[in-house]
């Protein structure tokens, strides 16, 4: 058999993406959701900030 378990003859997995693709992207569910995280404690900080600075 070529290429993993969930993978076609082709390499691609079930969700129709190559897995250069999906490591691109971030790989797991759990870097994608610290990443995800960082970028709303990012967008709460830069809020705070403005209200400072209009105050």
């Amino acid at each position: 058999m070529i290429g993993g378990q969930d993978e076609d003859s082709c390499g691609k997995s079930g969700t129709g993406e190559t897995p250069l693709a999906h490591t691109r992207r971030g790989g797991s569910p759990t870097a994608r959701g610290q990443r995800r995280l960082a970028r709303a404690l990012i967008a709460v900080s830069h809020a705070v900030q403005l209200l400072y600075l209009i105050c």
